[in-house]
């Protein structure tokens, strides 16, 4: 931990050396989260390559919770994230989910909850066949998911897991599942509840996307027992590189002549002045949300929509910010047997106490942990989906490893419970939905928050999937497997038992996986090269670039993204710059 404290420091000592207004860069990158320090990482090995990281939000490694896992559950709403909120949607009767985002070094994977699985293969193939980029087909991108990553898995492994070790490497995000003595007790009722229904266990690291993954895997560090992720995995690196500078900024603005970006104007963190970047080459890393917001607020977006809010048109490309995809859940919550340890026992100081001296010591005990562990992913038969009575075409015409539904535990409560209530959540989620949302400005002022219409089961057929899965969690979960770890059920509750009494509380208990992709896809906004189209020097590479959703968890998915992303950026820029350099 000091040894990483250090690091960290000697990192954020670039913010004193920002450079003049007038110094020009090879690249500007905005957005230090995971695509964002993964460029960084990738374009400064060229010494003669100068790179300019500018990051809105604070430091993470010297927060302990941050690093510690256990805690991951407290840093939404907090300086960690951007709190956006969804416009009142009409399918969930007005309910306006909240949207949080990763503010800070390291972005979305500072906060997260440190799931690490890549899911079904075809959904990769799928990227490569919407953006006629054939390196990002599976067979070639799982290269990048092994460059990015480094198993661990504990010797002392007694549950049955599929584990194909060669699909990692031995590099940067450390990733590993938990030890016999980690797994928490709920996690074998869960799993218990869905392999005794038929659930096969898969390895959702190598192509697959169906069945039971148990015990992890998550991006925590087994020999410290602290978050992995993107600054400690990647940004490092840039401590003792000369050629890369960290500015703490919201770039508010890029700047063109004509439709060639010229650089960024960002307002520092620590006064709010304004200043202005000038480089050669632009790329926006700034997230599902923020990186069309800040497209749409520099003129590149739909014409109409920028002309009526007095935002002089560079670029007229109407789908910016469409294509908004996210994974959404539905969440149920009991109250578990004492013996379960739950953020509620851990506000306890004195229950804390012994767990925080175990795990500063040693790095082990509950605190190495997220507290939310197994998932099952199932694909309905075509006889349920037709079942419903309402259009599925597009959920029966995916391809056959893709799942639709997917379940998960927390040790947490996701939903307002009692203060005295032990809570555990478990929740569904639809894997694959069919209709997008979109992100549109409130208006030309960057300080105010784009208007997200999130459009959550937007088709018949993904309300009747939803649903469906919602109903059979609460089968499942009331089943006598999980007796052993339910005192009670706090949500919906038990005397929920009708059709419409559930529909309404699907409704009031829908919320985001805070995995938006999308919004700058590629084949629609960007071209092969990661440029947006009918513009110069300007890229979007992040989770906005995505054009399909993973069918799991998203953060590994946006680390392979930006590394192969790299490849191609290097043999472009590197070429420019040794051009100028020879001029």
């Amino acid at each position: 931990m000091k040894l990483y404290l250090s690091l960290s420091l000697a990192f954020f000592s670039c913010i004193a050396a920002e450079s003049a207004g007038s110094a020009l860069y090879d690249a500007v990158i905005v957005g230090g989260g995971p695509a964002g320090l993964v460029l960084a990482s990738r374009l400064s090995e060229n010494p003669n390559f100068k790179v300019l990281l500018i990051e809105n939000g604070p430091d993470t490694y010297i927060n302990e919770t941050v690093t510690t896992p256990r805690f991951a559950g407290q840093l939404q709403g907090t300086q960690f994230s951007w709190n956006f909120t969804s416009v009142p949607q009409a399918t969930l009767n007005g309910a306006a989910p909240p949207l949080h985002q990763g503010n800070g070094l390291g972005g979305g994977t500072a906060i997260n909850i440190m799931a690490y699985c890549r899911g079904s293969s075809s959904v990769f193939d799928e990227w490569a066949n919407i953006s006629g980029i054939d390196g990002l087909r599976w067979d070639n991108l799982v290269h990048y998911f092994e460059k990015s990553t480094n198993l661990f898995v504990p010797p002392d492994l007694d549950y049955d897991q599929v584990i194909d070790k060669t699909k990692f490497g031995n590099y940067h995000v450390d990733v590993g599942y938990e030890s016999n003595s980690q797994r928490s007790i709920i996690d074998n009722s869960f799993v218990d509840t869905w392999i005794s229904n038929g659930a096969e266990d898969a390895d959702f690291s190598a192509g697959k996307g169906i069945g039971m993954l148990i015990g992890g895997p998550h991006s925590i560090n087994h020999f410290n027992g602290t978050r992995s992720y993107a600054l400690p995995a990647y940004g490092f690196q840039l401590a003792g590189r000369s050629n890369v500078e960290l500015i703490r900024g919201r770039a508010i603005k890029v700047n063109f002549e004509g439709t060639k970006a010229i650089g960024v104007d960002y307002v520092h963190v620590s006064n709010n002045t304004t200043h202005t970047i000038r480089s050669n080459e632009t790329i926006i890393s700034a997230g599902a949300v923020n990186s069309p917001r800040l497209l749409l607020l520099s003129g590149v977006g739909p014409k109409t929509d920028l002309l009526s809010l007095g935002i002089p048109v560079v670029v007229d490309n109407p789908e910016v910010g469409l294509n908004f995809f996210d994974h959404h859940y539905i969440v149920m919550m009991f109250n578990a047997t004492p013996n379960i340890i739950t953020s509620t026992q851990l506000q306890d100081p004195t229950i804390l106490a012994p767990f925080l001296a175990e795990y500063k010591e040693n790095g082990t005990g509950p605190l190495s942990t997220t507290g939310s562990s197994s998932f099952f992913a199932e694909r309905l038969s075509d006889e349920i989906l037709d079942s419903f009575g309402v259009n599925v075409d597009f959920h029966k015409n995916l391809p056959k490893d893709r799942p639709h539904l997917l379940y998960q535990w927390s040790s947490t409560a996701m939903l307002p419970a009692p203060n005295s209530s032990n809570t555990i959540s478990i929740h569904s989620a639809l894997v694959q939905p069919e209709t997008p949302g979109s992100i549109r400005l409130n208006s030309s002022d960057w300080r105010d928050d784009p208007l997200l219409y999130s459009n959550y089961f937007g088709s018949e057929g993904d309300f009747a999937i939803a649903l469906y899965g919602y109903k059979r969690l609460i089968s499942m979960m009331r089943s006598s497997t999980m007796q052993p770890v339910v005192v009670n059920e706090v949500y919906p509750g038990s005397n929920v038992t009708s059709d419409a009494d559930i529909t309404a509380a699907f409704m009031e208990a829908a919320r985001s996986f805070h995995h938006p992709i999308g919004t700058n896809s590629l084949g629609k906004v960007l071209d092969q090269s990661f440029r947006v189209k009918g513009a110069q020097n300007l890229r979007v590479i992040d989770s906005s670039a995505i054009p399909r959703l993973p069918t799991c968890h998203l953060q590994s998915s946006v680390y392979a993204f930006a590394e192969f992303a790299s490849t191609i950026l290097k043999d472009e820029l590197y070429e420019v710059s040794r051009s100028k350099d020879i001029r």
